[in-house]
């Protein structure tokens, strides 16, 4: 058994350097002569690293967004597309509500560390946001 991995190697090798020595127009031939063994030599493919940072050329767009509320405060999302379900996060001790101040007939009420979901306007703006239980509590949701 020891002669025959022997061999593998051998056959990985000398396909690897065929490779290297012929450039990559000889790749298919190289991995076709060194058989199952080179499957072994083959890099991995990328492992996934999670989200891509926002802005990046490879942004991936985003199905949901989140609105956090944590000290009597939004934290909203920069902008968010037209019809998207928005996540809203109710971290504190406390009900909140995210309620459109004018037209954008969204009104979430929460308990405290309840999570909910709405859909957000399919009509791009910016959407004045107030919490009916805490007048001082306000945002901005951008649709667009």
């Amino acid at each position: 058994m020891k002669a025959h991995h022997r061999l593998s190697v051998l056959m990985v090798a000398a396909a690897l350097i065929g490779v290297t020595a012929c450039g990559s127009d000889a790749e298919p031939r190289a991995t076709a002569a060194a058989g199952a063994s080179s499957e072994a030599a083959a890099p991995a493919p990328p492992a996934a690293t999670g989200p891509t940072p926002a802005g990046s050329a490879d942004t991936v767009p985003t199905e949901g967004a989140t609105i956090t509320i944590a000290d009597f405060e939004y934290v909203m999302p920069e902008a968010i597309a037209p019809g998207t379900t928005v996540t809203v996060v109710n971290e504190d001790d406390a009900p909140h509500t995210v309620t459109a101040k004018d037209d954008g007939g969204f009104d979430v009420d929460l308990a405290a560390g309840e999570t909910a979901t709405f859909t957000a306007p399919d009509e791009a703006g910016e959407y004045a946001v107030i919490c009916v239980y805490h007048p001082a509590m306000s945002g901005t949701l951008v649709v667009g």
